[in-house]
């Protein structure tokens, strides 16, 4: 099976099953913790870790403060990582779509240089959900093809530009990439489409929904530092 469509329902008949049992109220992004931790175990079959160092960002960070981390990562022979998840719970304030956004490219990062699998996992109340996927700064503008490039990617679009982003989103992505002048970053970023669970959901129950973010080989890649809208003039890592 699908190991974001296996994800997915771990996570989503978990919720369906506390929802059952009265218990939503307690939900939030830590509650998820031990679905999430059992399904990556029952697909890798190998250990579970939270709050993994992120083998990329985390050497750079220097001085005081917590060093970049993962929600989770599967390793089966240390430091090899196999696999990586991030996750996100959107509640009634809704979620940012910067967050999710650089998310996902500290995702991209391990993917393209480690070859682990990645994930990126969004939960919540489903009216919550399709609030935040009909929203302006995840929708963007409609293609010349009349789709639209979301952040997630919801039906077989063309992946989200980042390189050539559009107009609105231009400064999203500076603002996420100012620290990191000197990496690379892919000029598309490329995603599955994103699987939800239960599929047939009421508007007051709660989803879970998975996509795999890829790093294809040859998508060409670009260093801040040298575009001419993301480039701040120095190179901080340097």
């Amino acid at each position: 099976m699908d190991p974001a469509k296996r994800l997915a329902q771990a996570v989503g008949a978990w919720l369906q099953f506390e929802f059952a049992c009265n218990r939503s109220e307690l939900f939030n992004e830590r509650c998820m913790s031990a679905s999430i931790a059992s399904g990556l175990y029952a697909i890798y079959g190998e250990e579970v870790r939270s709050e993994y160092l992120h083998p990329i960002l985390g050497p750079l960070k220097s001085g005081p403060g917590r060093r970049p981390e993962v929600d989770f990562a599967v390793i089966s022979k240390y430091p090899e990582i196999d696999c990586v998840l991030e996750s996100k719970w959107i509640g009634v304030a809704g979620v940012r779509v910067e967050d999710i956004m650089w998310d996902l490219f500290r995702l991209e990062l391990i993917a393209n240089q480690t070859q682990a699998a990645a994930f990126f996992l969004l939960a919540g109340r489903r009216r919550h959900l399709e609030s935040f996927f009909h929203s302006k700064a995840f929708l963007g503008r409609r293609t010349v093809a009349g789709k639209h490039r979301t952040i997630l990617k919801m039906h077989p679009a063309p992946r989200l530009r980042v390189a050539g982003a559009l107009e609105e989103r231009k400064e999203l992505f500076r603002k996420l990439l100012a620290q990191y002048q000197d990496l690379s970053f892919p000029t598309l970023l490329s995603t599955s489409v994103g699987y939800a669970y239960p599929q047939i959901c009421p508007m007051f129950q709660h989803q879970a929904w998975v996509w795999q973010v890829h790093a294809p080989p040859g998508t060409p890649r670009f260093f801040p530092r040298n575009h001419k809208f993301y480039s701040t003039g120095s190179s901080p890592l340097t």
